[in-house]
């Protein structure tokens, strides 16, 4: 189940603190681990400058060798006596120095045969394992986070979950106890209309099953869209159309509005039919249901300048929709006194995705709405055209 935008959000929010509270052990740990290895390398060159200096004052310098340590020798003018230091310092005016790649140290000498003021030993630093440490930690870090906010929106979820779980069950057993006797009560009216002289209660009630019918179809379509694959075939939309507008008369009649339609021959469609029939059906639908009496619903179809889309527009002269994006979400509807469950734009807007049919609604208060589509034609193949010629 999609989270809504809040609770993404609060998810986000989530993440950010976590990611932010865990960051500061592992800044911290290294910290620790550079300072660590200061210290370490620190206490080295110290060792190494005590020994050199007691080589100093035996006169045994040449027995003095290290393979991590280079040192250099100065006297009290800071000239150079000897020098193997990997880099040339500037000053020696320091106890501890560093300077990336490399940890200084000065050690102070009494008076010696060498005329040495001061020794200055260097080392490199190694930070590789305070930097694995770092990465280990972030991976932690990361991991510990995932599981948490899996957990947080996890639990979050759980009762919309359920209750959507449960809501899927009341319809599609609501759904199958209503199909046979629906068919049933449609079968008998038409029986109904053909033996007996027409009258506006038989008018009604046909009304009423046909409204009953989209409906059910798209309760229907929303429940099993996810679990079903639709296969898409070429249709003639414009034929197409106009059954459906057929089918509506009574729907419109019963509020005396008249359906006016402008319909371009042959233009087809590849797309699957009961996914183009919710489309159509739900958008005349609300045009009817939102529209004053005794007025028009506008039906336009035709092919667009360069022949590559089907342009199709419903307008009613109702009274506009204030949100034209909000209308779409689900369960959303404006009018809460027509009733009805707010699924129909929902659907339309979700085939609409699906299939690349771009969508767009005009609205303006108390003068109407007109909704938009444009499909891309069937191209016709050259199999087609030799299925046509036979």
């Amino acid at each position: 189940m999609k989270l809504q935008s809040s609770e993404k959000k609060l998810a986000y929010f989530y993440t950010l603190l976590l990611m932010i509270l865990f960051s500061i052990p592992v800044y911290f740990a290294l910290n620790l681990a550079v300072n660590n290895e200061l210290i370490i390398k620190e206490m080295a060159l110290k060792n190494f400058s005590n020994e050199v200096e007691k080589s100093l004052y035996s006169g045994q310098l040449g027995l003095v060798r290290s393979v991590k340590v280079n040192f250099a020798f100065v006297n009290k003018d800071g000239e150079i006596q000897l020098n193997n230091l990997s880099k040339d310092l500037d000053n020696f005016n320091f106890r501890v120095y560093e300077e990336y790649p490399y940890l200084y140290y000065r050690k102070d000498v009494n008076k010696n045969i060498y005329d040495v003021s001061f020794i200055v030993s260097e080392v490199e630093l190694n930070y590789s394992k305070a930097i694995l440490l770092a990465i280990l930690l972030f991976i932690v870090v990361l991991i510990n986070i995932y599981i948490l906010n899996k957990s947080i929106i996890r639990s979050a979820t759980r009762p919309y979950e359920i209750l959507q779980k449960y809501t899927n069950i009341l319809f599609n057993d609501t759904m199958h106890e209503l199909k046979t006797p629906l068919g049933i009560l449609n079968i008998n009216l038409d029986l109904l209309s053909r033996n007996s002289e027409p009258n506006k209660y038989v008018k009604r009630m046909k009304t009423a099953i046909k409204q009953i019918q989209v409906n059910y179809e798209s309760i229907e379509y929303y429940i099993k869209n996810k679990k079903i694959k639709y296969s898409k075939e070429k249709i003639n939309l414009s034929t197409y159309l106009e059954s459906r507008i057929e089918y509506f008369e009574d729907i419109a009649n019963s509020k005396f509005i008249k359906i006016r339609s402008e319909i371009e021959n042959k233009i087809y469609v590849y797309m699957n039919s009961l996914e183009l029939q919710r489309v159509i059906d739900n958008t005349l639908m609300n045009a009817i249901k939102y529209s004053r009496p005794e007025s028009n619903v506008e039906i336009n179809l035709a092919l667009d300048e360069n022949k590559n889309y089907a342009l199709l527009s419903i307008k009613d002269y109702g009274y506009g929709i204030k949100d034209t994006d909000a209308i779409f979400d689900r369960f959303s509807r404006e009018d809460t006194i027509q009733g009805g469950f707010g699924l129909g734009l929902n659907i339309v807007k979700t085939i609409c995705n699906k299939d690349g049919i771009k969508i767009s609604v005009e609205s303006k208060e108390n003068f109407g709405s007109t909704f938009s589509y444009r499909f891309e034609i069937y191209k016709i193949k050259f199999l087609d055209r030799i299925e046509d010629a036979k």
